[in-house]
This record gives structure tokens, C-alpha cells and sequence, in this order.
């Protein structure tokens, strides 16, 4: 995960954030004011969260998010994606409207013997 040292500790003013996904994790933390943001899970269940300064918010691959436009003046975060897979989009929106699927990463577990005894 990269990430300037300069936009952490400044972030970046969110008065207010449409729905929209990522292919990939994505954690946000609060480092000033307060709002209340959401998210809509691969199942269509909405769920609101209030965030204030301090908080971090750990939002799944696939996840619709935003905010709900109730951000003080000074609400202010710092963005951070997870683990990009093979294929995924370029950083940006993106709008389960349009694009017509919806993201969802699956653990597969590779088996190994690196630590056997021998």
C-alpha cells in the first residue's frame, strides 16, 4: 500500500461523497470533524455509520459507499486502498449501474510445506 506522508497528515475536506464502489478494500481515517457515511452490502442491506475524528473505517471490496451529506465543514479524511487485484479497475468511482456487477474477493489457501519438519 502506498500513501504521500504529506496527504496523511493534511487529508482532504469531504463535504460529501456519491454511492459508489471499488474492486478493492479500502480504509478510510478521520482526522478531523465529524459525518455520517454508508455503505450497501453485496446483499442490498444499508447500513449508516457516524464518524468522527479518530475513527478509522474499513470499507469491503464491492461495498457501495459514501456519505450522506451531513459532513461538518471541516470533515476531513485520509484515504487508503487495499490490495489491488489482477484485473481490477483504475482508481476512480466506479457505479454498480453502470459497470452491472458487483466485486467480491474469495480466499483460496495454498497448501505448502515450507515449515515441515524434515
Amino acid at each position: 500500500m502506498a500513501h504521500h506522508k504529506a496527504l496523511m497528515k493534511s487529508g482532504f475536506l469531504l463535504p460529501t461523497c456519491e454511492k459508489h464502489f471499488h474492486d478493492h478494500d479500502e480504509t478510510w481515517l478521520i482526522l478531523k470533524g465529524s459525518g455520517t457515511g454508508f455503505w450497501i452490502d453485496h446483499d442490498g442491506n444499508q447500513e449508516d455509520f457516524v464518524l468522527e475524528a479518530g475513527d478509522v473505517w474499513m470499507i469491503p471490496a464491492g461495498f457501495e459507499h459514501g456519505c450522506a451529506g451531513t459532513n461538518s465543514e471541516d470533515f476531513t479524511i485520509s484515504v487508503f486502498d487495499g490490495t489491488k487485484p489482477p484485473g481490477c479497475h483504475d482508481h476512480a468511482h466506479y457505479y454498480i449501474e453502470n459497470e452491472g456487477y458487483i466485486p467480491s474477493f474469495k480466499l483460496v489457501k495454498t497448501p505448502t510445506d515450507r515449515y515441515a519438519s524434515s
